[in-house]
């Protein structure tokens, strides 16, 4: 996917817990930047990985065929709408890389300070997909391991600065385990921060994007034979 930024900008919101009108985010590939001093919302991350592929293909004409959309984030019990638009320049310092939010500000995903335990972030597979999980993660650029408590067994995907450096699910090891892993429906889950020295060096499984596109496409192909 090609390298470009695109600038959002919130024309209304209704009962948000994070976020007011007139405020700023900003999209690429590898991250979410949003207002400074203000919590990154991983609701509104979701509803950016969406976006993401969405207009990724209009980057080269400036968005010019999707400034006039309205996108939306209403995944919790406030509302916010934006729009593309091109960024002042007095409003680049009033973005920045996200924090976690507050444990106690989301219910259905929870999220605070990382504790003794090395966990940044837990919720329920119900609320947030494995291929959503794994873009947040991804673009926010996350060192550490992901633990899925699933039904069949417990998975593992370990990240450095966002590259999957390697993960297991059942018999399965690295792409072919997260091909799997995209599939899970139910469970739990929990990001613990940092990764062995040694893992500092090893290669990654390969291009995020490429890793993920096929194994969403498999998932496809899959659930079409089913039907």
């Amino acid at each position: 996917m090609d390298n470009f930024s695109a600038a959002f900008k919130i024309i209304n919101e209704r009962n948000c817990p994070f976020y007011a009108v007139d405020e700023w985010f900003i999209l690429n590939p590898q991250s979410v930047r949003v207002p400074s001093g203000l919590p990154s919302c991983l609701i509104l991350v979701r509803e950016f990985t969406n976006i993401l592929f969405s207009i990724a293909p209009d980057a080269e004409n400036g968005f010019s065929e999707k400034r006039k959309e309205v996108f939306t984030c209403g995944g919790c019990t406030g509302l916010i709408k934006f729009q593309i638009d091109d960024l002042p320049e007095e409003s680049e310092e009033v973005v920045q890389e996200p924090k976690y939010a507050p444990e106690e500000s989301r219910k259905d995903v929870r999220r605070g300070k990382p504790k003794k335990s090395g966990v940044v972030a837990s919720g329920s597979l119900e609320e947030i997909s494995p291929s959503e999980l794994l873009q947040f993660f991804h673009m926010h650029q996350k060192t550490g391991k992901l633990l899925l408590d699933v039904p069949s067994g417990t998975a593992r995907v370990a990240f450095r600065e966002g590259a999957i450096i390697g993960a297991r699910y059942q018999d399965m090891e690295n792409k072919d385990a997260v091909f799997k892993i995209l599939g899970v429906k139910s469970g739990k889950f929990s990001f613990v921060s940092g990764i062995p020295e040694s893992l500092m060096e090893v290669d990654d499984i390969g291009d995020f994007m490429m890793v993920l596109m096929e194994g969403l496409k498999r998932l496809d192909e899959t659930g079409t034979e089913k039907n």
